[in-house]
């Protein structure tokens, strides 16, 4: 039987009632493959593809020219609702989408 563990630590498609809530967490809307890290009852806590900070003011709070400002790429998880996900597609054995499973 398949059950949403054998999708942890994979790649899967997701389809989202409401997508609106990506460009809050500086994601595209367009976006709909995700990483999966977990599940728990609230949701899927799905991997941030590229989640990044620009530093746009000094500590003082003015402003840095273009030229000195720093990028910070981080790692981020955020999670999916399950009342947000309409679908949930997986891969099973597509090279660069389905995983070892640490479950295994």
């Amino acid at each position: 039987m398949f059950t949403v563990e054998n999708i942890i630590g994979d790649i899967v498609f997701l389809s989202f009632r409401d997508k609106e809530f990506l460009s809050r967490l500086a994601i595209p809307e367009d976006a709909n493959h995700f990483k999966i890290i977990g599940q728990d009852q609230l949701g899927l806590w799905v991997e941030h593809p590229k989640l990044t900070f620009r530093y746009t003011a000094d500590k003082d709070g003015k402003p840095v020219p273009r030229e000195n400002q720093r990028m910070e790429t981080v790692e981020a998880v955020f999670l999916v609702t399950w009342a947000n996900i309409d679908t949930i597609m997986h891969y099973p054995d597509r090279e660069g989408f389905d995983f070892p499973s640490e479950f295994d």
